[in-house]
């Protein structure tokens, strides 16, 4: 039986047995997270994304969902706000692992293939997608980011002990302030204290209110979000914290803290509060990365490894921008053999 490629819409009739189907696939693929789902992307990519289906026979063997940067223009992929990643999900296997290799590349190539043509792509990829190779043999880019991620919150002992000293310090530093942690319900507050974090550091919040506000609708319709602030005894705001979560993983997604407060331990005791929050649903907690020093140094100190994910792009799938490519890669050439003619050990 043949592979098919299909494409699930924005606009698909739903609930449909293809929009069912994809659902199960999402939580079963062992890259499937809740980004992929539709209900998030109808949350953050409203009118601008497609889904594209491997299918053998009603089976669907692998998905990948595509957003573009505006509606009706498919020309651009990129990465929708608050969403860390997407990317391609395969099906799960008990294959030999060589056999599982080659099956999971044909089902990218059978991607590529069908990727609509572009000027820009650019795309983040789950930890458990680790295989890249037929994107770099169609001219795709690649580089490495990465995320923190508790694997096991099965033993919490365990995890308390896998802390720096200096984390497990500031929790007990903010627990002897009697630093109170009180879950919120309120979204416009929640994100007025965003706004106060990014404001004091002269920065501007770069997504707005009303994003926020449908994913926390979509979250409370089909998953699960706790919302939590640390307060002193003056009733001041130290910290603030945004949980998401499902029955496979806890993502910390949205958080800040008072510039001038944050000394009191509050923003550790609220990521701490999270993490055991976690454990009680889902066997993973993650903390979503940062390429920023100071903020990668803040989640590596809760104990969680370090995983590796992939940043994919490439510019241009149209036939003109692939001139331009070869256009420039013989310049550069052509560049590199005057300098050897006009330098020889260069």
């Amino acid at each position: 039986m043949k592979y098919t490629v299909q494409r699930l819409t924005f606009d698909s009739p739903g609930p449909s047995v293809d929009d069912e189907d994809y659902s199960d696939f999402v939580r079963q693929s062992p890259q499937g997270i809740m980004y992929c789902q539709r209900w998030w992307l109808d949350a953050v990519a409203p009118d601008r994304y497609d889904i594209l289906l491997v299918k053998k026979g009603d089976a669907i063997k692998a998905a990948w969902p595509l957003v573009y940067r505006s509606p009706g223009d498919r020309s651009r992929i990129v990465m929708p706000l608050l969403t860390q990643k997407l990317g391609i999900l395969q099906s799960p296997s008990t294959a030999k692992y060589a056999e599982r290799l080659s099956h999971e590349q044909r089902m990218v190539e059978l991607l590529i293939e069908h990727l609509p043509e572009h000027r820009i792509f650019k795309q983040r990829f789950h930890e458990a997608f680790t295989d890249w190779l037929p994107f770099y043999w169609s001219d795709f880019t690649q580089s490495t980011r990465y995320t923190y991620v508790i694997e096991d919150l099965s033993d919490m002992e365990t995890v308390w002990g896998n802390m720096r000293e200096a984390r497990r310090r500031a929790i007990r530093k903010a627990e002897k302030q009697h630093m109170v942690v009180r879950e919120i319900d309120d979204i416009e507050y929640f994100y007025q204290l965003i706004t106060k974090t990014f404001s004091r550091q002269n920065k501007e919040v770069p997504f707005g209110l009303p994003l926020v506000a449908s994913i926390d609708t979509a979250l409370q319709a089909n998953a699960g979000r706790r919302m939590t602030i640390a307060e002193d005894s003056e009733g001041r705001v130290h910290a603030c914290d945004y949980l998401a979560y499902d029955k496979r993983i806890g993502i910390s997604l949205l958080g800040g803290a008072d510039p001038e407060l944050r000394s009191s331990g509050a923003q550790v005791l609220l990521e701490w509060e999270s993490i055991k929050f976690t454990s009680t649903l889902a066997p993973v907690f993650d903390f979503e990365g940062s390429m920023i020093h100071n903020i990668e140094h803040f989640m590596r100190g809760f104990g969680a490894t370090q995983m590796p994910y992939f940043d994919i792009s490439r510019r241009g799938s149209y036939p003109l921008d692939r001139l331009d490519q070869r256009v420039r890669q013989q310049f550069s050439r052509g560049l590199q053999h005057l300098a050897k003619r006009i330098d020889p050990t260069s």
